[in-house]
């Protein structure tokens, strides 16, 4: 399982607040509703709007992503009486493999008993649930932070620190990163 959030901003003139905001498939259905029962069987449960709309925040989070939630998605606002349809700007969802952790170069030479500090770095799609790391040697100290790179991308870091033991240079060093599934 993973989640992909789609980032979503519009503008509105601010003499009424926006009263609710909707997700559909261009052809196909409601895919989120403020009243769960509009919300078609395959995406109950799986969709969140993220944000506050009055700020012109519509950013839509599908949970669990399934290969055919491809879109194309598209957002409308209600105002009052009126509906604000945003047709022009649906969004499709490509599905690819995760990318590969990216670890950040090692010194060239270590002695025994001295304490290097390294860090991994991966992208991903889905800011609430980011990838765990695990790590091949015993760890001093660890810190993960995590990036916005840009719209509906985030980067989740791994540093640590750990000691070099005697027999360390004949091993290799490796992160791993874990998904949520």
């Amino acid at each position: 399982r993973s989640c992909v959030v789609i980032p979503c901003s519009f503008q509105h003139e601010e003499d009424e607040p926006m009263t609710r905001g909707i997700w559909s498939k261009k052809i196909g259905g409601i895919v989120f509703h403020d009243g769960q029962s509009n919300v078609i069987d395959h995406f109950k449960g799986r969709t969140k709007m993220l944000g506050n709309l009055n700020e012109g925040n519509c950013s839509l989070k599908i949970d669990d992503i399934k290969p055919f939630d491809n879109g194309p998605f598209c957002f409308s606002a209600e105002k009052g009486h009126k509906t604000y349809t945003f047709n022009n700007s649906c969004v499709f969802i490509v599905m690819k493999s995760p990318e590969k952790p990216v670890m950040s170069p090692l010194p060239e030479a270590t002695d025994a008993g001295s304490t290097i500090t390294v860090s991994c770095s991966v992208t991903h799609t889905c800011s609430s649930h980011p990838p765990v790391f695990s790590w091949s040697v015993a760890i001093l100290t660890s810190e993960v932070s995590h990036t916005m790179m840009s719209q509906g991308i985030w980067q989740t870091t791994s540093t640590i620190s750990f000691t070099v033991t005697e027999g360390d240079g004949d091993r290799s060093l490796t992160c791993t990163a874990t998904f949520w599934r």
